[in-house]
């Protein structure tokens, strides 16, 4: 063969091997990739290739997953082992997930699974994860203080932690805490001057004191669902979007609550002088307040309504429309001098609702009853029945009169006015 035809079949064959390999890849960009994988597929790939042996102890993930049907004492051994073996190689993300397995965890099981969480915080890890995929049986984290430079996320799923566990501030990188299904009984104060986005549901407060919620740069804010005692939220000024959904299960709420006859709950709204949910939102730009017919904390809160400075967005669920006599949208409406939609859900939970109207405020005069900048009413039900017509009737005082109707071209206030009246035989 001719020596330039040689060496162009020379050439070529390496840079057809390097378009279609991935050991063309860099070295960080196949660390990234393993990062991915569940630990135990990472370390297989380390029988590849020579080059392949070491990369899986420099992945920038780590995930270490249990199944129910894992033996424990394996499961203990591998982690370990695999632990020891990477050393405190930096990670981008460390998940220990593990499902039913973990509601059976020994002491000794627990105490590994501590001495694991504790090595993710040693390699430096951003973004950490402990989660148990069982409801209702919480794992212990003994953790007492979690300090760390280079923590950014964290999230908890059916876990319990200690009082001190959630003082952040010896995380100063910390923007985003979720907990799912935790046991916060123990937890007097949520603390962190870095934190941005907080989710908590379906967590247990503690029935005999309030949690605090100390996060001045928070700019999300989830609570849902949530058991005992609502947490108290101190000023943050930098919010823009939160969501308060407050339950049955909260120890804030009465049987008797909407009847006004309950002399226990009624003691703590008109003795109570501090808000515990409104005032550490007041600087929220899009706020959802939704509670159950039976919840009595949002009452009480009114009694001392703040200034909503800066609320563009409202979404109100039936109770603030209804249950509270109208007080509460009332309250609201004039407190909040900037607001531009206002949303009210007068149906069921979970209900698709099946009238959906939406109207405008355009004042006929002069007046600082409510905000000139109101643009958008939406009002979302099933029927029009009693309630929605009370409802309407308010909206009316505010020279809202008229809404556009999914079903009704135009739907008149004062001819459904006119409809009640004769239906409950009053003039």
């Amino acid at each position: 063969m001719p020596p330039g035809r040689r060496g162009k079949r020379g050439k070529k064959a390496p840079m057809e091997s390097a378009g279609s390999s991935i050991d063309a890849l860099p070295d960080g960009v196949l660390q990234h990739i393993l990062g991915f994988l569940p630990a135990w597929d990472a370390v297989r790939t380390s029988v590849l290739a020579r080059r392949w042996r070491d990369l899986w102890m420099f992945a920038t993930g780590l995930r270490i997953i249990g199944n129910d049907d894992d033996d424990r004492e394996a499961l203990r051994e591998s982690v370990d082992h695999l632990l020891l073996t990477r050393g405190i190689a930096p990670l981008e993300t460390c998940e220990l997930r593990f499902d039913s397995i973990a509601n059976e965890f020994s002491g000794g099981d627990v105490i590994r699974v501590n001495l694991w969480f504790r090595h993710a915080i040693r390699c430096q890890v951003r973004v950490l994860r402990l989660v148990f995929t069982q409801p209702g049986q919480h794992f212990d984290l003994q953790v007492l203080h979690l300090i760390s430079r280079h923590l950014m996320e964290l999230e908890l799923v059916s876990v319990e932690v200690k009082e001190s566990f959630l003082n952040l501030l010896g995380c100063p990188a910390l923007e985003q805490l979720a907990a799912e299904d935790c046991d916060l009984s123990l937890v007097k104060r949520i603390l962190s001057v870095s934190l941005k986005r907080l989710s908590i549901t379906s967590c247990i407060f503690s029935e005999s004191f309030r949690t605090r919620i100390h996060t001045p740069s928070l700019v999300s804010l989830l609570l849902d669902d949530n058991w005992c005692n609502s947490p108290v939220l101190e000023s943050m000024q930098s919010f823009v979007d939160a969501s308060i959904r407050v339950v049955n299960e909260s120890v804030d709420s009465c049987e008797h609550c909407d009847s006004g006859n309950c002399n226990s709950c009624n003691g703590i709204i008109h003795g109570n002088s501090n808000c515990i949910l409104l005032e550490g939102l007041s600087k929220a730009k899009n706020l959802a307040l939704i509670a159950d017919s039976k919840t009595f904390i949002f009452r009480m809160d009114l009694k001392r309504c703040p200034t909503f400075s800066k609320l563009k967005t409202l979404l109100l669920s039936d109770y603030w429309c209804v249950a509270l006599d109208l007080d509460a949208i009332t309250c609201i409406l004039k407190n909040s001098p900037f607001l531009e939609k206002l949303t009210l859900e007068l149906c069921f939970k979970g209900s698709d609702h099946k009238m959906e109207m939406k109207g405008s405020y355009i004042p006929e005069q002069e007046t600082t009853a409510i905000s000139e900048h109101l643009k958008i009413i939406v009002v979302k039900c099933d029927v029009v029945d009693e309630k929605v017509y009370k409802v309407l009737k308010l909206l009316s005082t505010f020279n809202i009169r008229k809404l556009t109707s999914n079903t009704i071209k135009f739907f008149n206030i004062s001819k459904v006015s006119l409809h009640f009246h004769k239906h409950l035989g009053t003039s």
